[in-house]
């Protein structure tokens, strides 16, 4: 088996547990365990699968079993941690890779007895005998330096390399925990660590521990924790139900205060982070070219879609810019702060993701370790050389400003030890400004409750996590958090978390805001089946629909929010633009005909009905509401396409050709301009002009065939103007044969 073989049976064995088709997956993972050579597992799996036949026989013949759903999930435990197992062992001998290297020095890290790491963890903790080692740190003494960063390196692989935790990983966690003597920074660390360790191996005993840290409540290092669980139940969503102690946990969670708010703020900043731009695409390079394929070509050739760029009908309705004006949590004074600094993909990504090249980043630890001032890798960049500012004030503000992340400040530190002195005052002196004006702002009781530092914590931490999983040599090796699916209204941990009411709401318009329609539909339509009246909702889960592509269900909600409240004019371009793409030019024209009552001055609607007069084949109606949109807007010369191409239908030649010349001055190499022009003259008997602009037509395409393809669609309206067929084919080889002469052109 190859390493995608070994990915996709792993997936497909977990699949169908899932599912709870367990007699399927007994047959794979007994393949699976075959085909990896581990034979000492078929006698475990045989006493599942055993296990199994019992618990159906006694269902099939009616017994009742008050352990039969106990059992049930002990089987599904026990055959999803055998898939673990075998995943792991045989990706780390097919893969190899600088993890699976890693592990094989995780043994020797825990030797020389069961207290190893606990002895590790001492060399961290400071008493009265190590006093010095941190707040009060000599940074003089390199030796102690080194000491204390290979510690907290070693610390970090035990914890996150090690698959199942047994009771020296336990211990190891719980000491962490509960230490008075060990930083915040440090805890906050070993949380990343277990949560980097769970998303790499499944173990509820890491999920106990994460639960326990967001428990704890200790500042900072809670907020990573319960970020950890979110990010954990995202991947492992399936197993919630199988591990009864998950949901205890997460019960006992509900008594922290605004424990809703502080989810809220993880489910947003993980919006943020994720790569908004392929949402984007996903609309603008499939959805919307699979439906303009459905479409005639006179779209194309026409180009009736772009006549006016800003498009009404994809806007959102103007009305639900107060929709935040009940939720004030979402637009605090915080998120306005950062909105620009701090936006997911943020704006200093570009600028610091070519600064990870330090020999602080090589060690992984470090990519996670909240910024300090006291951190000894920082000291050299900070000392004050001859005659020159002292950089320590400046760095203990940056520790406590909100505007950069960890991990950027430490990029930050770190190259300033290249820098000249005078760039160095500079740009000392520019970022003291910063942060004194962003603390100044701070100062505001809404910043510094302690949910608004709670939120400048998930916001740095996301954005240190992007950094790493998009930025580090080693990406290739983890599963992209960023890339996992926000099935929130699926996850049982957000849904414990979030039973309901407004916080789903503000997260449902958030997701809207930010263009994540597939999630805001999903949340959306949770609500509104608990308020059917509320025509709001309505509205966007039409507009949701339509901006994934579906169109026939954008139609059926924007009707019910017609029915509920009729005669809204955004309403009713949206039926009518839907009609639009499902190819209902009948549908279509009754509503704008509708908008037009509505408002009659509008020369985007007057355009839309001549875009439908013209698939009806309206052609003199259609000529006159491009009349009326040229006279109104002149300066408008994509208005003479379809006037110039209506009045070639209705025979009128001299305005036709009138229209195209004015066309070809501001486009001169535009193909269905040519094409037409070619159209025109012939039809006014002008065969050898018509051959010339044809020929123009197919340089200007490149390509033979979908010229001939687009001239063969207008061969009926050369016909009813008295160019035989016979002509047509003739004029198609002459320009074959001319193009065919030429270089660079496609058959």
């Amino acid at each position: 088996m190859d390493t995608m073989d070994i990915k996709k049976r792993y997936h497909n064995i977990c699949k169908l547990i899932y599912r709870r088709r367990l007699a399927d997956a007994l047959v794979m993972l007994r393949l699976y365990v075959q085909d990896s050579g581990r034979e000492y597992l078929i006698n475990e799996l045989d006493k599942l699968g055993e296990t199994y036949e019992q618990l159906l026989t006694h269902k099939i013949r009616g017994m009742d079993d008050p352990e039969r759903d106990k059992i049930y999930h002990y089987l599904m435990r026990s055959m999803l941690e055998m898939t673990d197992s075998l995943h792991e062992t045989l990706s780390r001998d097919k893969k190899g890779g600088m993890i699976a290297q890693l592990k094989k020095q995780l043994p020797v890290l825990k030797a020389a007895g069961q207290n190893k790491s606990m002895g590790i963890l001492e060399s961290l903790t400071f008493d009265d005998a190590l006093a010095g080692l941190l707040r009060d740190v000599n940074v003089g003494d390199s030796d102690r330096k080194t000491s204390r960063e290979d510690s907290l390196g070693k610390l970090f692989h035990i914890i996150w390399l090690s698959d199942n935790y047994g009771e020296e990983e336990i211990n190891l966690l719980q000491s962490v925990l509960k230490s008075d003597k060990l930083p915040w920074h440090d805890k906050s660390l070993a949380v990343s660590a277990l949560t980097l360790s769970l998303l790499r191996y499944f173990d509820v005993n890491k999920f106990i521990l994460l639960f326990d840290f967001a428990q704890a409540r200790e500042e900072s290092v809670w907020e990573r924790a319960l970020t950890g669980l979110f990010l954990s139940f995202m991947k492992y969503n399936e197993r919630y139900s199988l591990y009864p102690v998950l949901a205890e946990k997460a019960r006992a969670l509900q008594s922290i205060q605004d424990i809703e708010l502080h989810t809220e703020a993880i489910i947003i900043q993980f919006t943020k982070s994720r790569e908004t731009e392929k949402v984007k695409k996903k609309w603008e390079q499939e959805i919307l070219p699979a439906m303009l394929k459905m479409r005639p070509r006179i779209e194309e050739k026409l180009d009736l879609n772009n006549i006016f760029f800003d498009n009404p009908d994809e806007e959102k309705n103007p009305d639900w810019e107060t929709v935040f004006e009940d939720a004030p949590d979402l637009l605090d004074k915080l998120q306005e702060l950062t909105e620009m600094q701090m936006d997911g993909m943020d704006v200093f990504i570009s600028a610091f993701s070519q600064l990870k090249h330090f020999p602080f980043f090589r060690q992984i630890s470090n990519w996670f370790i909240p910024f300090y001032a006291e951190n000894p890798s920082i000291s050299s960049a900070v000392d004050p050389a001859p005659d020159a500012p002292d950089m320590q004030p400046l760095i203990e503000k940056l520790e406590h400003t909100f505007f950069m992340c960890n991990s950027d400040k430490y990029s930050f530190c770190l190259n300033l030890e290249l820098i000249p002195q005078q760039q160095k005052t500079m740009m000392m002196n520019m970022l003291s400004m910063e942060m004194e004006s962003m603390s100044e702002i701070s100062k505001s009781e809404e910043l510094i409750n302690s949910l608004a530092r709670s939120r400048s914590v998930y916001t740095q931490y996301f954005q240190d996590l992007y950094r790493f999983f998009k930025l580090h040599p080693l990406k290739g090796e983890f599963d992209d958090v960023f890339l996992f699916e926000a099935d929130l209204e699926e996850n049982d941990f957000v849904k414990q978390l979030i039973p309901g009411g407004h916080i789903n709401r503000n997260i449902a318009e958030f997701f809207l805001e930010r263009g994540f329609y597939e999630d805001a539909l999903k949340v959306f339509l949770t609500i509104i089946e608990k308020d059917k009246s509320n025509i709001e909702l309505f509205e966007k889960i039409a507009f949701c629909h339509e901006k994934t592509g579906n169109f026939n269900e954008a139609f059926g909600f924007y009707r019910k929010a017609d029915l509920i409240e009729s005669g809204r004019l955004w309403i009713v371009k949206k039926l009518a633009y839907c009609c639009k793409y499902l190819n209902r030019w009948p549908e279509a024209l009754n509503y704008y005909l509708e908008a037009e009552k509505l408002d009659a001055e509008d020369m985007k609607i007057q355009a839309n009905i001549g875009q439908c007069l013209i698939h009806l084949e309206r052609y003199e109606e259609a000529l006159d509401y491009y009349f009326k949109v040229e006279v109104l807007a002149p300066e408008n010369h994509r208005i003479r396409r379809p006037l110039a191409w209506c009045s070639f239908l209705l025979g009128k030649f001299d305005t036709a050709q009138d229209y195209l010349e004015r066309l070809l001055e501001a486009e001169p190499g535009n193909r269905y301009d040519l094409m037409n022009t070619g159209h025109v003259l012939w039809c006014r008997n002008q065969p050898a002009a018509a051959a010339s602009s044809y020929i123009q037509s197919v340089l200007s395409w490149k390509n033979l065939a979908e010229f001939e393809t687009s001239f063969n669609d207008d061969r009926k309206h050369l016909n009813a103007h008295g160019i035989k067929h016979d002509d047509m084919n003739m004029m198609l080889d002459f320009v074959k044969i001319e193009v065919r002469k030429k270089k660079n052109i496609s058959q």
